[in-house]
Parts: C-alpha cells; sequence; structure tokens
C-alpha cells in the first residue's frame, strides 16, 4: 500500500466525522499534553535497574491511536524510506508535499516508537509531528472527497 495512489485512497475511505474528530483532539492538546516525561530507570532490586520509558498523555496516545485507525500509518519499509527522505526527521517541506509523505512520515514514527522509545517524543519536539498534523488537516479541507 506504498503507492501515493493507495495511500490516499486508504485515507478518503474514512467518513469525514473520523476526520474531524481527529482534528479536534489535536486542537485540544495542551503544551503539557507535549511534554514527555520519562519514567523507569530506578534499581528495582539490586543488580536490577528498569527501562527509562517515555509517559504520554492519553489525549496525544488518542492522536496516534486514530492514525492508525485512518490509515495514516501504513505498511511500507519506512526505514528505507526514512534515510533517504528529505522529511525525515524535522518534516521540513512537508506542506507542499503529498499527503501519501504525510502518511510515510506519521508511519516512520509511530513503527519508529516500537523500536526506540520517545521516536514519538523527538517527533513532538522537532516539528514533525506538527507537519504531519498540518498536512493531513489541509488534504481534509482542500483535497478529501467526502468533506
Amino acid at each position: 500500500m506504498s503507492g501515493d495512489e493507495n495511500i490516499v485512497a486508504g485515507l478518503a475511505a474514512h467518513p469525514a466525522e473520523r476526520w474531524r474528530h481527529l482534528f479536534t483532539l489535536v486542537d485540544q492538546l495542551t503544551p503539557a499534553d507535549r511534554e514527555v516525561p520519562w519514567g523507569g530507570g530506578q534499581e528495582t532490586r539490586p543488580g536490577v535497574t528498569q527501562m527509562p520509558y517515555p509517559i504520554y498523555s492519553q489525549r496525544f496516545l488518542e492522536v496516534v491511536r486514530l492514525l492508525g485507525e485512518l490509515d495514516v500509518v501504513v505498511p511500507f519499509d519506512w526505514g528505507a524510506w526514512s534515510k533517504a527522505s528529505p522529511y525525515f526527521p524535522e518534516g521540513r517541506g512537508l506542506a507542499e508535499a503529498p499527503v501519501a509523505d504525510a502518511a510515510r512520515l506519521a508511519t516512520a514514527y509511530v513503527r519508529g516508537e516500537r523500536f526506540t522509545d520517545g521516536a514519538l517524543e523527538y517527533a513532538l519536539e522537532n516539528g514533525a509531528m506538527q507537519a504531519i498534523l498540518d498536512r493531513l488537516r489541509r488534504w481534509f479541507a482542500d483535497e478529501h472527497p467526502g468533506r
């Protein structure tokens, strides 16, 4: 599903209400939702230390969950794409790019979190997540067939 047309078709298959719900949640994100404290890192017993982990807000996790449900997170070789993409890591230029590239960048971060704790935190900090959400919003407002 990595071709632009397939990705756009997947996005467009979802009703406008679902997209509006996503953007309502995005608009409700507070500065606290964008701050990511870390837990763990303590010695739980002699010689055993719990690995540190990011603690994302429930509202932010709901946004990430909806990205998956709305087919923004797509199956493709996101690791290779990330190495060659001009949009990775900060999302610079994404506003002018095809919406499929916003989906690819979102996928790189969402899937990346599975392998590297804090990948989504990095996307929040470096502006990539905002660039992704802004591009998706513009696609919905200007290009979504069922808006």
